[in-house]
């Protein structure tokens, strides 16, 4: 399960690394933080970053705009599900 979990994770960062040159620059990057719920002083702050996509793949801005939900809306299913507690 934990194998999993990591191996989502990873290509979640990924997905994320993909899409944030995809709003070329501060202009673009701003609104759609804004539009996917960030607070306008952390997308102001990570819009105008001048951090490679590699590290702004792990900013918490970014991960908190591309979240599964996102995802989930591009049509990409989640590879694991959370186990219920009464099965455990």
């Amino acid at each position: 399960m934990r194998v999993q979990t990591n191996f989502e994770a990873r290509i979640r960062r990924r997905l994320r690394l993909y899409l944030w040159p995809q709003w070329r620059n501060g202009h673009n990057r701003f609104p759609e933080l804004r539009r996917l719920g960030i607070a306008k002083s952390a997308a102001s702050l990570a819009a105008g970053s001048p951090t490679e996509p590699r590290r702004m793949s792990g900013y918490p801005a970014a991960q908190h705009a591309l979240q599964n939900h996102v995802f989930n809306s591009l049509g990409l299913s989640r590879i694991s599900m959370p186990v219920p507690a009464y099965l455990v």
